[in-house]
């Protein structure tokens, strides 16, 4: 048991480094890392700096930009160049190595035994104790210490925080561009399934509670419904029918289950499709292609477990009708699931729909009894094709069979009752096709909404997610690997007292 919890269950350190192999297995030029050390312990932080040093030097051009606080003097020394912000002011841009020289020519040297970033954060940061120094004084001195070394070299050197002299010692190294490339649509659409059957594997109650609640309510049908099948009186008539209602109705209705997992694992897909892992359309075809072994297991034990128990005719009919049903069922999840933020609103939503197509599938009204207005509400929902064929193969085919308890009873044969419910020339094989194709096109839908969703709405996406995720405190310093010099542009509307730099 042991084992297996440390299997299933990752810590917030593991979570962390696994973040950030998955954004480096795509091998991006510029890769963009918030706090990677942050809540490792000391040697894990530093075996990620490590990796990321690593990471850069395999090819040209490459560049790690990260944010970092309180780096440890085994971290700084990893760091290559350097950019130190002060309420939104440049205090020094350029190498690591050279920024001891900066603070030695401004008074303020790191004392003995002392981290240098520690130092220099510090003693720039007046938000917290009197400084000698304001922040203007120390930007100030830094134009004066670049003004000077560049004229100590004749004018001739650039300024320590250019791009091109922060970057040659990545341009001067001779090694071939690698290459990257995409897993292509079967790859991904096989690794998405794959991933949707570990998560089973490892969390064995998404499937294992519906294998349960859908096998208590079997017996529960079976036995109140014991025998049912040899019973040819008027009572049985009203039972047959009831217990189908029950069957399309509930079972179909509890699909509504799978709902909070798929909304849960959407902050997953949104961060892979959003770095182009693959098209969000790839996602649902997985999504569909890893609902078919459940349904399939769902739908093989209520056929089971009914039919044995009521002796109802034709179990392969009940199986396929059932089968088919809960694919439509999960897909119209699984496409509710793409537009809602929060579960408990998808399943409110599924929950109504399902009321809608269990009034309207021509049990409680037929539908010739419907509103002219209301006619075309009785082909919308699924219910109404897997009532249908349930009814027929209950009901056809058998007219030599008789049917009522007396003379004056209502149905003399089977097909009397499909008659009374009007679906007396329903076409089986027709219906099991219209599910098919009802499938087909929820999953089709879910494929345009993703799309939309990725494409039109991608900015609102952004959003959403940056009004989850909590701003830091204003005043904590914060220590950072940055590559550009266009970073301190995007940094000087910051309060905070920053140190940037990049590899």
């Amino acid at each position: 048991l042991y084992h297996f919890t440390k299997l299933i269950v990752m810590s917030g350190g593991q979570m962390r480094r696994l973040s950030i192999a998955l954004e480096a297995l795509t091998r991006p030029d510029n890769l963009y890392l918030d706090e990677p050390t942050s809540g490792l312990d000391a040697e894990s932080a530093l075996q990620v700096l490590y990796f990321l040093k690593r990471y850069v030097r395999a090819a040209p051009h490459r560049r790690v930009i990260l944010t970092i606080h309180q780096p440890s003097s085994f971290i700084w020394k990893q760091i290559d160049n350097i950019v130190l912000l002060a309420k939104g002011k440049l205090m020094y841009q350029g190498p690591r190595s050279h920024m001891e020289s900066f603070f030695e020519y401004a008074g303020y040297p790191t004392p003995a035994e002392y981290n240098p970033a520690d130092h220099y954060v510090t003693v720039v940061n007046d938000d917290f104790g009197h400084h000698a120094m304001s922040v203007d004084e120390w930007g100030e001195k830094f134009i004066e210490f670049e003004e000077k070394n560049t004229e100590g070299h004749g004018g001739n050197r650039r300024p320590s925080g250019s791009y091109k002299h922060r970057s040659n010692w990545i341009n001067s190294r001779k090694k071939d561009k690698i290459e990257t490339q995409r897993a292509g649509p079967v790859q991904a659409t096989a690794e998405l399934t794959k991933r949707y059957f570990r998560n089973l594997f490892f969390n064995p109650g998404i499937l294992g509670t519906r294998i349960a609640m859908y096998s208590m309510l079997a017996l529960m049908v079976g036995s109140l419904f014991w025998d049912l099948g040899n019973r040819h009186d008027f009572a049985s008539i009203q039972s047959r029918t009831a217990i189908l209602f029950y069957c399309v109705a509930f079972f179909i209705f509890m699909s509504i289950a799978v709902l909070p997992f798929t909304v849960m694992e959407k902050s997953i897909v949104d961060k892979e499709v959003r770095n182009s892992y693959y098209h969000p359309a790839i996602y649902q075809v997985a999504q569909g292609i890893a609902s078919i072994p459940g349904t399939a297991i769902l739908s093989f034990l209520v056929t089971l477990v009914i039919i044995t128990l009521t002796k109802l005719k034709e179990p392969l009919w009940y199986f396929i009708t059932m089968f088919l049903s809960l694919l439509c069922g999960e897909a119209l999840a699984q496409l509710v699931s793409h537009i809602v933020p929060h579960f408990v609103i998808g399943m409110a939503i599924v929950a109504g729909l399902y009321g809608f197509f269990m009034l309207f599938m021509g049990f409680m009204l037929v539908p010739s009894e419907f509103p002219d207005w209301l006619s075309w509400t009785y082909y919308v929902g699924m219910q109404t094709y897997s009532w249908r064929v349930f009814m027929y193969t209950e009901f056809c085919c058998d007219d030599e069979q008789v049917w009522g308890d007396d003379e004056n009873s209502t149905f003399k044969t089977g097909t009397d009752v499909l008659e009374f419910y009007e679906i007396e020339n329903v076409n089986r094989g027709s219906d099991l096709i219209v599910l098919i194709c009802y499938c087909l096109f929820i999953h089709t839908m879910s494929c345009v909404v993703l799309h939309l969703r990725y494409t039109m709405f991608r900015s609102k996406i952004g959003e959403i997610e940056e009004t989850k995720s909590e701003p830091a405190p204003e005043t904590a310093p914060e220590t950072a690997l940055e590559t550009a010099p266009d970073a301190v542009q995007d940094a000087k509307s910051s309060n905070k007292t920053s140190l940037k730099g990049y590899s």
